[in-house]
């Protein structure tokens, strides 16, 4: 019988560890988002064998995941099946890549019915073309750092620390204050995701860094790994002045820099908001990692 439980972080190393045998890209499985996201989505988790399965039964993701990791993938979603009948439960699936898509249909001929959600598809970048700006399709963000280069003597990229974790906080402090006329949930949401980022960089297997402007905090990131080549961005935020100053091109361009080990970077979804969508679009991603729903119809 399958037994799910709200994901805890000393569900890493197994959860990790079963993302890596896929090679899988997307920024659902980034353990930093399972984990920080659980009360947004209602998450929780189930180890199957040798497959991850998550449930999601919030407001704004609704449905089973595909097994993820290694053996029998058949058997593991018949016994996901068997434990949604239990349950009187039509049986759904959230993110779904296209090839869990195509396995699906494979597997079950005709039983589910497909939907996508353009606003889910993650942004996948060459990390050499965030760390480069190679070329003319660049030459505006180029000119953005430039920008921000001229506009301030000191600028400085440190890695985030217990030394300077706070100034990382009170970046987000800043922002969060600029846009609280249009704060909702989901912005609550990030920013106690953010808080408990902060305070437990080392068990999630958190990096980031923090971006200094004439020694004030303009900036801050915070980044994981999901496989072995790919990183994926959780949050980026710059302030005020910084920010009009070319302070958001800066950042991504000098921590990306710090990321060419990585073949591949996740900046993650547009959630449907145009304005984040042009952002995104704007530099040019090499992949868009589209992922679908299914509705059994049996």
């Amino acid at each position: 019988m399958l037994e799910f439980a709200a994901p805890n972080i000393k569900d890493r190393g197994w959860v990790e560890e079963l993302v890596s045998l896929t090679g899988e890209r997307g920024s659902d499985l980034a353990f930093g988002n399972i984990y920080l996201l659980r009360n947004k989505y209602h998450t929780t988790i189930c180890r199957c064998g040798d497959f991850l399965i998550r449930r999601y039964s919030g407001l704004w993701r609704h449905g089973y995941t595909f097994p993820v990791g290694r053996g029998d993938v058949e058997a593991a979603l018949k016994e996901l099946d068997g434990y949604a009948a239990k349950r009187k439960e039509t049986l759904c699936f959230c993110l779904l890549t296209e090839v869990q898509k195509g396995l699906l249909e494979e597997i079950y001929p005709g039983r589910f019915a497909f939907s996508c959600n353009e606003g889910d598809a993650d942004y996948l970048y060459l990390s050499r073309d965030l760390a480069e700006l190679p070329g003319r399709n660049y030459h505006k963000k180029k000119n953005h750092v430039r920008q921000f280069c001229r506009a301030y003597d000191r600028i400085e990229l440190r890695p985030i620390t217990g030394e300077n974790i706070e100034d990382a906080w009170t970046v987000e402090e800043r922002w969060h204050h600029a846009h609280q006329e249009n704060a909702n949930y989901s912005q609550m949401s990030e920013r106690n995701a953010i808080w408990e980022a902060l305070r437990n960089m080392e068990e999630l297997g958190f990096e980031g860094a923090v971006l200094y402007a004439d020694g004030t905090p303009a900036g801050m990131t915070i980044s994981s790994r999901i496989n072995g080549d790919v990183c994926d961005i959780h949050y980026e935020k710059v302030n005020d002045e910084y920010a009009v100053n070319g302070g958001y091109s800066a950042i991504n361009q000098l921590y990306a820099e710090r990321l060419t080990c990585y073949e591949w970077i996740n900046r993650e979804e547009d959630i449907g908001m145009e304005g984040l969508r042009k952002a995104k679009l704007s530099y040019h991603p090499r992949l868009l990692l589209q992922k679908y729903s299914a509705r059994s119809g049996i």
